[in-house]
């Protein structure tokens, strides 16, 4: 394998036209202005500390950039790998430092597997994937996303052992609604659907974010009994291998999960890439996609963040926003390093019923 077959980015930088520049790096803003909000939702869907949505975002975008080979894609958390993820952290009854532990654990090891797929060239298994099971599998992850983010809606609790089991509760409770958690949700969603169908060109989750931060400074939203994101620290945290030993004990938690975000980050990556090379008229390279996924986990795992892959609405909003090539997700990953190194504690004041409204437009 030459070096720049493994790194495609030896090949298309030295080519890269100034023309391409502008679509590239507005692109890239407008990637970071949507992802910024939503990976701080799914890294608390995969129960460990939002920021650990950012560290796994940046290790996306920046990894896949210097191995992917579709030029419109932009890699990242999503509500259903996070969904996975989560449920091997109720699995396992573990919270805090060792929730993270699991979590860069399985991300590691879906990174090793998918690694496997390319070192054997195991790309055209992509073509035998049903659509309709790996659907299912997401809108069952979807419901249970919803669930999931109901009670930071309503101010309440939900408990159980499946989704339905937590909506009944849930329901159950609904006597306990605190009002003005209900009604800063309710906003929030009104605002962010209203978006989604207005002429409005500004993502509606970056709108959300910053209306939700400067209304929960101004009203003073925690002295109303409004739960908050609570503490973000600013900065990476310190990069750790998961040991051997750990992987081991846990397997029988972290295999499965391993193993079904493999599935689905391998059917959305190939879905996702050859659409836009269809139509944008270039190839890409199956086998080389799922080293870039593997890369981008294995990055993601190391910097203790959440499972990576493919983001459909990441990708088409690059696609819209003029994306030409990787660079564009190059300029997404620079632009989260500077808010992870500068404006982390920022998200500390954001309202969680605004998140779950972020969450729940995103699914």
């Amino acid at each position: 394998m030459s070096i720049t077959r493994f790194l495609p980015i030896l090949e298309w930088a030295p080519r890269y036209q100034r023309a391409w520049l502008r679509g590239d790096l507005v692109a890239g803003l407008a990637v970071a202005a949507l992802v910024v909000p939503k990976s701080l939702g799914y890294a608390g869907i995969a129960g460990v500390p939002i920021q650990h949505g950012l560290y796994a975002a940046t290790a996306g975008a920046i990894i896949y950039a210097l191995f992917g080979t579709a030029r419109q894609v932009a890699t990242g958390p999503s509500s259903a790998l996070a969904a996975v993820a989560g449920s091997a952290v109720v699995l396992a009854g573990v919270s805090g430092d060792d929730a993270v532990e699991l979590v860069a654990a399985i991300t590691v090891v879906t990174g090793l597997l998918f690694l496997l797929l390319a070192i054997f060239k195991m790309g055209w298994i992509s073509l035998l994937l049903s659509k309709a099971v790996i659907t299912g599998f997401l809108f069952g992850a979807a419901i249970e996303v919803v669930v999931g983010e109901l009670p930071k809606l309503t101010g309440t609790s939900a408990d159980g052992a499946n989704s339905w089991r937590k909506l009944a509760d849930w329901a159950g409770g609904l006597g306990d609604i605190d009002g003005a958690t209900l009604l800063v949700g309710a906003v929030s969603l009104v605002v962010i659907i209203g978006i989604r169908f207005s002429p409005i060109k500004v993502p509606g989750a970056l709108v959300l974010l910053v209306g939700g931060l400067a209304a929960s400074a101004a009203l003073d939203f925690e002295g109303r009994g409004i739960a908050l994101v609570g503490d973000v620290p600013r900065g990476f945290a310190a990069p750790k291998i998961p040991s051997p030993s750990f992987i081991v004990d846990n397997f029988a938690t972290i295999g499965p999960a391993a193993l079904g975000l493999l599935l689905i980050g391998f059917s959305q990556t190939a879905g996702d890439a050859r659409a836009f090379a269809a139509k944008h008229g270039y190839r890409i390279d199956i086998n080389q996609e799922s080293m870039a996924q593997g890369m981008s986990n294995l990055g993601s795992g190391v910097l203790q963040g959440i499972p990576v892959s493919t983001s459909l609405s990441a990708s088409s909003l690059n696609d819209q926003s003029g994306a030409k090539t990787p660079l564009a997700s190059l300029t997404t990953g620079a632009l989260l390093v500077l808010t992870l190194l500068l404006l982390a504690p920022v998200f500390s004041e954001l309202p969680l019923p605004v998140l779950a409204a972020v969450i729940i437009d995103a699914v």
